[in-house]
């Protein structure tokens, strides 16, 4: 999934690319600890698959302790299984943004864009082999058009699926397909469009297929794909026409000052578009110019029929992913409802606070506007924990929130 540094993208570079192939990241065991005998048949090897969201990232890099916080890592600890990852030393690969405002990340300025690995760590088998920036045609493929040094550091030349495979799994939980609608929501459709239904499907059933014959009786919970238009990231240029401290932030956001107008122009009263977090760093990386237009041509934001273009593929993507899951015998849990909860009491705000340094998407969202924080980790694994309960008539027990 695409990244933020500063309210806007952090993106791979190909320089840093070449960086991340010299250096590297260990593989580490977060938990293994005794199974209860209820869960033991299902977990006896978890393994996840899916992207950023799965593997760990928060606020536009991932390191240890963030990939520690990961859902699938709360699942393995609760119920009670084995847990190794691909755990990256401090300051991270990338090291995530500590600081909205400035954009400062974690080990400060000087710090390398990936730190090392302990070889004295690595081990054979995986139970996250998710891989930041992967979308419905990676678990499938060593490498595609979307892969980066972190595919080689994870999955060392394999597919996510035939990593998967190499720990025998009798469980997994797959969150695959975000990255098939983010970046053109992000971009206002400036970087194509959404995948198409009819590749995504075609995609998605060729991973289950390899999946499901090469681990007999497997047992599993497919995600759905979150709706993009409902994340932080985007929020309603009408909250910049009719608020006015808004504006006045989001002009210091762009130019440096708040008294220097960023002009929105008049195809947008009445637009009902969204805006992307990410038109204040192409604004600063000179992109596009300083004003907000609303067209079906502008970059960066969404009129309704981009809306309609994310939304309905979101939407026959789950349809798909749910059909899937039933056709499996999977459990199945769509991550939209809880996101529409957190954002009708104001848990995910509805617009950024783009004063704030440390949470300007809420306590719920990392600095990115994208990628979950530590406590939205919690409630997504509680509510993934109920789903696997349901569907499999365990009794694995959902964690405390922090």
């Amino acid at each position: 999934m695409s990244s933020s540094q500063g309210g806007g993208p952090r993106r791979i570079t190909a320089v840093a690319l070449l960086a991340f192939a010299l250096i590297g990241c260990e593989q580490k065991e977060l938990v293994s600890i005794p199974r209860t005998s209820v869960n033991h048949t299902l977990f006896v090897s978890y393994v996840a698959l899916g992207n950023s969201l799965t593997a760990g990232f928060q606020s536009a890099g991932i390191v240890d302790s963030t990939q520690a916080e990961s859902y699938a890592a709360i699942i393995a600890h609760q119920a009670g299984t084995r847990y190794a990852y691909a755990a990256l030393t401090y300051p991270g690969c990338p090291p995530p943004i500590v600081n909205f405002l400035t954009g400062a990340t974690l080990g400060g300025a000087g710090a390398p864009i990936c730190s090392l690995r302990d070889p004295s760590s690595v081990t054979a088998t995986l139970n996250n082999v998710a891989v930041p920036g992967a979308a419905s045609n990676d678990p499938t493929a060593a490498t595609t058009g979307n892969s980066n040094a972190l595919t080689t550091f994870i999955l060392g030349g394999e597919s996510q699926v035939q990593r998967a495979l190499d720990a025998n799994p009798t469980f997994v939980s797959i969150w695959i397909g975000n990255n098939d609608a983010l970046e053109p929501a992000l971009t206002g459709f400036a970087s194509g469009v959404p995948t198409p239904v009819d590749t995504f499907t075609t995609r998605y059933d060729a991973m289950m297929q390899q999946l499901t014959s090469g681990a007999k009786g497997l047992k599993g919970l497919l995600i759905g794909v979150v709706d993009v238009t409902a994340s932080a990231a985007l929020f309603p240029v009408d909250s910049l026409i009719n608020d006015p401290v808004l504006k006045a932030e989001f002009n210091a956001a762009v130019t440096g000052n708040p008294n220097n107008n960023v002009p929105i122009n008049a195809d947008c009263n009445g637009a009902h578009a969204l805006i992307s977090i990410e038109f204040v760093a192409a604004v600063h990386a000179g992109q596009i110019p300083a004003a907000v237009g609303c067209s079906d041509l502008d970059p960066f934001t969404l009129d309704l029929n981009k809306q309609a273009a994310v939304t309905g593929s979101v939407q026959a993507y789950n349809a798909h992913i749910q059909t899937a899951a039933s056709s499996a015998g999977f459990a199945y849990f769509d991550p939209n409802p809880l996101l529409a909860a957190l954002k009708a009491v104001g848990a995910v705000p509805t617009v950024p606070n783009l004063t704030s340094a440390t949470a300007p998407f809420g306590a719920f969202i990392s600095l990115d506007g994208i990628h979950p924080t530590a406590l939205a980790h919690q409630y997504l694994a509680n509510a993934m924990i109920k789903a696997i309960n349901q569907k499999y008539a365990v009794a694995i027990d959902t964690v405390a929130h922090q």
